[in-house]
């Protein structure tokens, strides 16, 4: 086998550990043949194939958005005005500091020059079908994948109204087959969410489209050879550089022993209960 094809998903802040995963398979020497990424993983994506190095907290400094900022602040105020804004307005935030990171960190660079084969996950906003992005501004391409509905506005990308790529598929393992480069190894940094009794309808609507996320992200993660899911207790819902990624030498899995590293499991069984290897 010449190498692995990885689909990173999104997770918010969370996806700062793809980063680390990254590392891991670069010192374990585990050629990539090819990325998909949605959200954060497509930032992650994108900086790997085109061998971008950059610290964390630079990293951290050029995408922080002041209006996110806003919006996350405590107090009742605050809290009265986030409502308001979130029943008047398409969306909370212009992502105007998100997008000038993006374009600082990529400049003009586009997907179809990467020095790996790399595709982007969008969501198209009217159909919810994956747009899968292969040519084109690696920064626009970004700010597309990454525009959370209601959040920020949709990006509209060649008569069609981009957003978030998680909203079609959180980890973007169909986008990782069509490269055709390799078994894929699908990665899920998203949070765990613990049903619970709802107390409201809201929390009941809530619940209900979680529920449905979580089934389509375990029919997309069935059809990759492999998945390393993050596991955090408690959620992480703030930039930590520090995360708890498996040594290279728990990726055994590469040499034939298929040991599998921490936070790692193989797909489920296949059409009667057969197992699925690794890589067929």
């Amino acid at each position: 086998m010449d190498g692995i094809v990885l689909a990173l998903g999104g997770g918010g802040v969370r996806g700062s550990a793809h980063t680390a995963i990254l590392d891991v398979l670069t010192e374990a020497n585990i050629p990539i043949t090819g990325l998909a990424g949605s959200s954060a993983g497509a930032l992650a994506a994108a900086l790997y194939a085109f061998g971008i190095k950059v610290h964390h907290s630079q990293l951290s400094e050029w995408l922080k958005d002041p209006e996110l900022e806003r919006l996350q602040k405590n107090g009742a105020l605050h809290q009265v005005t986030r409502l308001v804004d979130f029943v008047r307005r398409p969306y909370l935030a212009e992502g105007v500091k998100i997008r000038e990171g993006y374009r600082a960190l990529f400049g003009d660079r586009r997907i179809e020059d990467s020095p790996i084969p790399l595709v982007i996950q969008a969501c198209d906003l009217s159909t919810g079908e994956p747009v899968m992005l292969r040519a084109g501004p690696v920064a626009e391409a970004l700010a597309a994948s990454s525009a959370v509905p209601s959040i920020f506005p949709p990006v509209l990308w060649h008569g069609r109204l981009l957003v978030d790529g998680d909203v079609a598929e959180k980890v973007p393992v169909t986008a990782a087959k069509t490269l055709q480069a390799g078994p894929i190894v699908a990665v899920d940094v998203s949070n765990r969410v613990t049903p619970n009794t709802p107390k409201s309808a809201l929390e009941a609507a809530l619940q209900a489209g979680e529920a449905s996320r979580r089934r389509l992200l375990s029919i997309a993660l069935a059809q990759a050879a492999l998945v390393i899911s993050l596991e955090a207790d408690p959620p992480i819902e703030t930039f930590d550089p520090t995360f708890r990624t498996p040594p290279p030498s728990a990726l055994g899995f590469w040499d034939g022993s298929h040991t599998r590293p921490t936070g790692v499991r193989p797909r489920p069984p296949g059409p009667g209960g057969q197992h699925r290897g690794p890589y067929r």
